[in-house]
C-alpha cells in the first residue's frame, strides 16, 4: 500500500514543491522543483517602480484618448445636426469611434484646416464670434461658429484624475487661473478666446 503526497515550501520569492510516494516503512521522491517569481519592481534610472507601472500608464493612457475621441464624435453630432460644420454619416462618426478611421471628407478637413494667409484659424473664429454678430443665414459663418465650439471641445479646461496630492495640483491650478485672470483684465480684454488669440497673433510675428 501506498499514498502521494505533495509537498510546497512557500517563500516569498519562490514555491518549492516535492511529491513523494509514501510507504509503510519509507518514502521515496518522485518529481520535485521550484518556480521562482518574476520580480515585482523594474529598475529605472529614478529607481525601482512597480513592474505592472507601464501597464498601468499605456491603460490610462489609451482610455485618455478614448474619451477625448468620445468627446469630439458627441459635439461633431450636435454641429451636424444644427449645420455648424460640414455633414458626416453615422457610419463615418461610428469608424472613427470604433476603428479609429478619421473622417477624411474633403470638406471636413477644409472646415478644420488652417491659413494664416487669410487669417483662417480656430483661434481667429473664437476671436469673431466674441467680437462680432455672426449672419446665422449664411453658411460660412455659421461653420465659424462650428468650429469656434469643436476647438473649445479639442482645448477644454484641466481636471486632474490624481488622487495623490490633488490638493497640492488643484491649489496650483487655481493659483494659474487667477494669475491669467488679473493678466486678461490688465490687458484690457473681456474673454479669454480674445486674449489667446492676441496671443497667437505675437507668435505669428515672432
Amino acid at each position: 500500500m501506498f499514498e502521494d503526497v505533495l509537498g510546497l515550501d512557500l517563500g516569498t520569492n519562490s514555491i518549492g514543491w516535492a511529491i513523494v510516494r509514501k510507504y509503510l516503512d519509507h518514502y521515496e521522491l518522485l518529481h520535485k522543483g521550484i518556480h521562482i517569481f518574476p520580480m515585482g519592481v523594474t529598475n529605472t534610472d529614478k529607481g525601482e517602480v512597480p513592474s505592472v507601472q507601464e501597464r498601468t500608464f499605456a491603460r490610462a493612457l489609451r482610455r485618455l484618448y478614448f474619451r477625448r475621441r468620445l468627446r469630439k464624435i458627441e459635439i461633431l453630432k450636435v454641429l451636424i445636426e444644427y449645420n455648424l460644420c460640414p455633414f458626416l454619416t453615422n457610419e463615418q462618426l461610428l469608424k472613427w469611434k470604433l476603428n479609429k478611421k478619421y473622417p477624411l471628407t474633403e470638406e471636413f478637413i477644409k472646415w478644420q484646416r488652417t491659413d494664416d494667409n487669410i487669417d483662417k484659424n480656430p483661434y481667429h473664429d473664437r476671436y469673431i464670434c466674441l467680437t462680432k454678430k455672426l449672419n446665422l443665414g449664411n453658411e460660412n459663418e455659421r461653420y465659424i461658429l462650428g468650429r469656434a465650439l469643436y476647438h473649445l471641445c479639442q482645448r477644454r479646461g484641466f481636471l486632474s484624475n490624481r488622487k495623490a496630492s490633488s490638493r497640492e495640483v488643484d491649489g496650483q491650478v487655481k493659483t494659474s487661473i487667477s494669475n491669467l485672470s488679473k493678466e486678461i483684465e490688465n490687458l484690457g480684454y473681456k474673454y479669454i478666446g480674445e486674449y489667446f488669440y492676441s496671443l497667437y497673433k505675437q507668435g505669428e510675428k515672432n
